[in-house]
């Protein structure tokens, strides 16, 4: 999908990073099902959002990704709505579930306007047939495709802005869990950088996430 060889490891290292934070995450002891299947449904999104950079991701079948990722967003905003409460209320649950809930609606959307029909490196799509709805793009450009129809288009733009929106929030989060505070009471400095990792990670993804589909405009 990405042409240019550069931005593709940049893109590529974002996503997988990410995804083997989270498969190391859902391999903790201690964690709860949900949750581990939280991190899985992260790591497989990372690692399928990391092959559409390369050419042989447009060979990998569409309507299993489409399904999963889309059974996905149920998932987390069932176990969002059906989680015995703690401390937290519905409301917050929800308001937390909500940004993996759209980076997991994104993926699908991605993955069903992509068609996953076979693409050639580099650009030149010469020996393949276009897609419906795709402009395929001459050697050279950045990506080697971009949508066409109007309503993708703005859906993609949308897409854009709400994942970098979110990425922002998390890596927002992180810079501020990853702080060297002081605990109360104590004069010592209490490290909380290991709290800075996921939302950095999540920050991270949903970013390279924003950067593909402004590619695809």
């Amino acid at each position: 999908m990405i042409n240019a060889t550069g931005l593709r490891w940049i893109l590529t290292a974002l996503f997988v990073l990410p995804a083997l934070h989270a498969l190391w995450l859902a391999a903790r002891p201690g964690r709860t099902l949900p949750n581990r299947v939280g991190h899985l449904l992260h790591a497989v999104m990372g690692g399928a959002m990391a092959a559409m950079a390369w050419p042989w991701g447009m060979d990998l079948p569409t309507d299993p990704q489409v399904v999963l990722f889309s059974v996905a967003a149920v998932w987390f905003a069932a176990t969002a709505t059906l989680r015995s409460p703690a401390t937290d209320s519905l409301r917050t649950r929800l308001l937390a579930a909500v940004p993996h809930v759209v980076m997991m609606l994104a993926m699908a959307w991605m993955a069903a306007v992509m068609d996953g029909s076979a693409m050639g490196s580099g650009g030149s799509g010469g020996g393949h047939h276009d897609m419906e709805g795709m402009d395929m793009s001459a050697t050279g450009a950045i990506s080697v495709m971009s949508l066409t129809g109007a309503g993708q288009q703005w859906t993609a733009a949308l897409l854009a802005v709400v994942l970098t929106a979110l990425g922002l929030l998390w890596l927002s989060q992180a810079f501020d869990r990853g702080r060297v505070v002081t605990a109360p009471g104590r004069g010592a400095a209490v490290p909380v950088r290991a709290e800075a990792a996921e939302p950095a990670c999540h920050g991270a993804m949903a970013v390279g996430m924003a950067v593909m589909f402004v590619l695809l405009l």
